[in-house]
């Protein structure tokens, strides 16, 4: 069985904190290939809505970059 799982780290929050890394880790050891989408260039973030939508913004362009080329249909499972 293909198995795949997607990461989607919050902002200031990557993969490699340990929610993340042993999600990550616990994963593997169950057989999914794990993609991770990092984000970039965010805006700082303060209580502005502006803010907030143009960070929207860019984390979907980034995450629609990303798994652009992944054929999602060849898989089994795929956890988000």
């Amino acid at each position: 069985m293909k198995k795949l799982a997607v990461l989607f780290p919050g902002i200031g929050y990557h993969c490699d904190k340990p929610l993340l890394y042993y999600s990550k880790k616990c994963l593997s050891a169950y057989g999914y290939e794990i993609i991770e989408v990092n984000y970039k260039h965010f805006p700082h973030m303060k209580d502005k809505d502006e803010l907030i939508k143009q960070a929207e913004d860019i984390g979907y362009a980034q995450t629609e970059e990303i798994l652009k080329d992944i054929p999602f249909s060849t898989y089994d499972e795929i956890l988000f």
